[in-house]
């Protein structure tokens, strides 16, 4: 019970890795924070058709900029994307590693994921083999930079 509290706002964890700086364990770290905060735990609704992993993504959005060590979050909600599923999405963090110094600021990129079909391709045979799920999953990770900025700049453009 207490590890589950311990992770309700800040996760004490990330926050240590992300001030040592190693890019790889942050990476590892924020690749499990991401796939524990965006399994699903709700059914498809008529207002998120897709399983709500938008929802998820937007909720997650939100979790991080609370996150102690992350100055900036922001993800292409604003870029026009073709609507199939699986759909994926790109979460900027910025990272204020060390002292938190302009040369210890460090930007990641993910690559996610939303929903995981239930199907595999064995030679051109796809069996069915589980349930389909709207889980996240992150995909790859990499250094971006100025990634967050132009976001934002993109969604301010929009809405005007």
């Amino acid at each position: 019970m207490l590890p589950l509290l311990a992770r309700a706002d800040n996760d004490p964890h990330l926050a240590r890795i992300i001030h040592k700086g190693n890019p790889h364990r942050i990476d590892r770290c924020m690749r499990r924070y991401i796939e524990r905060e965006g399994r699903d735990h709700g059914a498809s609704t008529y207002m998120h058709p897709l399983g709500g992993a938008e929802d998820r993504i937007h909720a997650l959005y939100y979790g991080l900029r609370k996150q102690i060590g992350v100055n900036g979050v922001d993800w292409d909600r604003c870029v026009i994307k073709p609507a199939i599923w699986p759909g994926t999405w790109t979460l900027g963090v910025v990272f204020r590693t060390r002292d938190g110094k302009v040369q210890d600021i460090m930007e990641r990129c993910y690559t996610i994921q939303g929903g995981r079909p239930g199907t595999i391709n064995l030679f051109g045979w796809r069996p069915r083999v589980r349930k389909a799920r709207d889980d996240l999953k992150v995909k790859r990770a990499r250094r971006c930079e100025g990634f967050v900025e132009e976001q934002q700049r993109i969604c301010l453009d929009l809405d005007q």
